[in-house]
């Protein structure tokens, strides 16, 4: 056991533990929301990560990104791989450099057990959310994390196998997201996440 583990003891049972160990969890979306939920996500325990985006770090977006400086340039999975292994040398992340649409996401999904949807694009949101569906995955997804001010209009709504967190009113399209609010909903989706780990039953 190491000592990563030694040290979530002192926050977990026996049997929470084990389920951290086991889960295997999908982040679509390396972005504000995903690099934050990954982080969050390794520090509390989780063990198989699938890391998935197209993108490289941009130094417009460190105002909310979990990034650093001389990471700029860099594919967003594999520098997010590196951040996370940093954090805990004994974490299994695969890091997944595409885009995610109809031809690819099924295979993705079925591989998991919770999906956590953390894209811009409000179709690729869509898709992510009927995939899940259909596949009976449970599925973490935000809405609504622009702007700054407010977060006390941040709310979570729940259904059948699913969780959304945000304000479902402010849109990037007409405000600029910003590290407070953004990490603020990566923190409540990575909490849903081990709600549902918690519900997880494994053979």
């Amino acid at each position: 056991m190491s000592l990563f583990d030694l040290m979530l003891r002192n926050y977990f049972d026996e049997k929470m533990l084990e389920k951290l160990s086991k889960v295997k969890i999908l982040i679509i979306g390396c972005g504000g929301l995903g690099s934050n939920i990954a982080v969050l996500l390794v520090r509390c325990g989780v063990k198989n990560l699938t890391i998935v985006d197209f993108d490289k770090v941009d130094i417009s977006n460190l105002n909310r990104q979990n990034y650093f400086f001389y990471q700029t340039g860099e594919d967003k999975t594999s520098a997010l791989k590196d951040i996370l292994s940093k954090i805990n040398p004994y974490v299994s992340v695969k890091a997944v450099n595409m885009k995610v649409d109809e031809s690819n996401i099924d295979n993705l999904i079925l591989e998991h057990d919770i999906i956590v949807e953390a894209v811009d694009n409000e179709l690729t949101k869509v898709l992510i959310f009927r995939k899940a569906h259909e596949h009976g995955k449970k599925v973490v997804l935000a809405s609504g994390i622009a702007g700054f001010g407010d977060c006390e209009n941040i709310k979570i709504k729940r259904g059948k196998n699913f969780s959304i967190i945000g304000d479902f009113v402010t849109s990037i399209k007409e405000k600029k997201p910003l590290a407070p609010k953004v990490v603020a909903v990566a923190a409540m989706q990575a909490d849903e996440v081990l709600r549902m780990v918690s519900e997880l039953e494994f053979d």
